[in-house]
């Protein structure tokens, strides 16, 4: 059996060797500049990073507090608990919201980054309607009932809500919250005698039955058209059938 003949490998004329190396220094060229333009871009994103994240020249100068007047700035400062120098990108606002809104006389709280190097932290406080004794001092009601400041004197223009102060006060400071402004200026205290009987204590001495929450416009209308009545008590627990005696 005769055997395959072999084929020749005939070396590469001048011209292919030629061809072949500028392939291949232009693929190392192509390499090169791709790698060289991946480098600039990435210049920038690696400076912002580091003016955002690391820099000094984008960090907290400032921790601005507005809206308090019963809180003490002091107070906010420590619960928002935000140290200058740290990069104003880092801080946490979800978390600082959080820590200032659990502080009792908070309502509400906004975190704003304020660039260059300011956190803006703007509280709402409660509103009161009315002041409780508590020990030797008094202590803020908000229309929810909730007792959120304490004050060593009686609140001016607030009216006293009476009885257990540990007691809910839920349907005292609710018929408070809705009497208008003319009325409620002439409460000078609330007591609930009852789950479902609230009694105002006039400045002028009178007291006024308003019996249940709810109504309060009807019962608002009908006591400021019984006050000019003589009598010591106005009964408006049920409106239509309001009495004075």
């Amino acid at each position: 059996m005769t055997a395959p003949a072999r084929r020749r490998v005939l070396p590469a004329g001048p011209r292919l060797q030629a061809r072949a190396k500028a392939d291949r220094v232009g693929r190392r060229r192509g390499a090169v500049r791709r790698a060289s333009f991946l480098a600039v871009a990435l210049v920038p994103v690696c400076l912002l990073s580091w003016l955002l994240l690391a820099s000094p020249l984008l960090a907290v100068a400032h921790v601005q507090v507005t809206g308090t007047r019963l809180l003490p700035r002091a107070d906010v400062l420590v619960a928002a608990g935000v140290r200058q120098g740290t990069p104003l990108a880092r801080v946490d606002t979800v978390g600082v919201r959080r820590r200032v809104a659990a502080l009792a006389p908070v309502a509400r709280v906004r975190v704003v980054r304020a660039w260059p190097g300011t956190l803006l932290v703007r509280v709402t406080e409660r509103t009161a309607v009315a002041s409780s004794r508590q020990g030797d001092g008094w202590v803020l009601v908000d229309g929810s009932g909730l007792r959120f400041s304490a004050s060593a004197q009686a609140p001016a223009g607030l009216p006293e809500l009476q009885g257990d102060a540990q007691a809910p006060a839920g349907p005292a400071v609710q018929v408070v919250a809705e009497l208008p402004a003319g009325l409620r200026d002439q409460v000078a205290t609330v007591a609930l005698p009852s789950a479902s009987s609230v009694v105002l204590g006039l400045r002028d001495g009178r007291t006024v039955v308003w019996g249940p929450p709810g109504q309060s416009a009807r019962k608002a209308a009908v006591v400021a058209a019984l006050l000019s009545r003589p009598g010591g008590t106005i009964d408006v627990t049920s409106p239509g059938l309001a009495v004075t005696r």
